[in-house]
């Protein structure tokens, strides 16, 4: 081999597949160039396994394993680990590699039965899952053919007034409507009443909203809860932004608010004027009220739009107990709203005096 060429074992290192592919390795180099060219050959396992037969008719088994052991080799999956180790077996002439090989064979068989078990088990589990597509649409159809069996159980009398209702402008003939069923404890004719969308009907005048709200004003617990169970939104607003717990709290109705909080209802929710339901109850003074939201954790110094706390609302209304125990449980009376005003500013009478006295 000429000098020029045996000085270049970095680029036919780089180039070994294509002496692999004319069968030319060991025709065209010295065992010692071999070696050095292996140290730069990056082999595939087809390629390294071609190579090893090739050379069997030029080379001893011992001479091989010196040539090529500093070799690259890519091994991708355990199939080509097991190509490479039998092709070194056979022609470096490697006993020890048997039980090895052996041992893959094992890992193989192992990985094989434990896949076609996953494989099975996703099979029944997809099976499983469609069967429970299935039953969910055959039950959701069952309870199609409920309500509608259901729906033709109500009386012609009661379908009629829902039809009557839906045109009516009359917002408290709606509401005894629902206050009627409520009392009479028929949730079916309940959630036909509501499914028709009567319970969104406005009172155009105080308190303003629909029946949810009326009911939570009234302090209808049973109707508010009757309506919850149908699916209404206890969170829905009025064109003010009140929600039924705004109104509950307002007019000191305790029961609904406390059912209205123990089904999830925002204590913190603020309408068109930064009223939060506390807001609303101290202004009103609720004191029970005041007293429930503040136990369940709401904010006794929100804010409203003119900067107002409960506790400047309430002083500047004379609320004497609910200033009282607002300043028992914390509230800020150095608080001032947008005009610079503390609770001791708007406050008078009692009020101040009592102000006065725990400065």
């Amino acid at each position: 081999m000429s000098q020029s060429i045996g000085q270049n074992f970095e680029y036919i290192g780089a180039h070994i597949k294509d002496y692999i592919k004319d069968n030319t390795p060991f025709n065209t180099f010295e065992i010692e160039d071999i070696k050095r060219i292996m140290k730069y050959s990056s082999f595939s396992c087809e390629d390294f396994n071609t190579l090893l037969e090739e050379s069997h008719s030029h080379v001893s088994s011992n001479r091989l394993y010196r040539c090529t052991r500093n070799a690259n080799i890519s091994i991708k999956n355990i199939d080509e680990a097991i190509s490479t180790l039998k092709t070194v077996q056979k022609y470096m002439k490697l006993g020890l590699l048997r039980s090895i090989i052996d041992i893959f064979y094992q890992i193989q068989n192992d990985q094989s039965e434990s896949t076609n078990k996953i494989s099975k088990h996703q099979t029944k589990l997809n099976q499983i899952q469609n069967e429970k597509e299935n039953l969910s649409k055959e039950v959701e159809s069952l309870q199609s053919e409920i309500k509608i069996l259901k729906v033709n159980d109500l009386p012609n009398e009661f379908i009629s007034k829902i039809s009557k209702l839906k045109n009516s402008e009359e917002f408290y003939e709606i509401y005894n409507f629902f206050v009627e069923i409520s009392e009479n404890g028929s949730q079916q004719m309940m959630s036909k009443a509501f499914e028709e969308g009567l319970w969104q009907k406005q009172n155009e005048n105080y308190p303003y909203g629909n029946v949810l709200h009326e009911a939570s004003y009234q302090g209808n617990l049973q109707l508010v809860k009757s309506l919850i169970e149908s699916g209404c939104d206890k969170e829905i607003t009025n064109n003010y932004q009140c929600t039924a717990l705004h109104w509950a709290s307002l007019n000191g109705k305790l029961e609904v608010v406390q059912y209205l909080i123990s089904v999830g209802a925002n204590k913190e929710a603020k309408n068109n004027y930064g009223w939060t339901p506390l807001i609303a109850s101290s202004l009103s003074g609720k004191l029970e009220v005041v007293q429930y939201l503040i136990s369940v954790g709401a904010n006794k110094d929100a804010k409203n739009s003119d900067g107002e706390t409960p506790l400047i609302l309430a002083s500047s209304k004379g609320h004497l107990e609910v200033v009282q125990y607002l300043i028992s449980v914390g509230a800020n009376k150095e608080a001032k709203n947008n005009d610079g005003q503390t609770a001791l500013s708007v406050s008078k009478d009692k009020v101040r005096e009592y102000l006065l006295s725990v400065e």
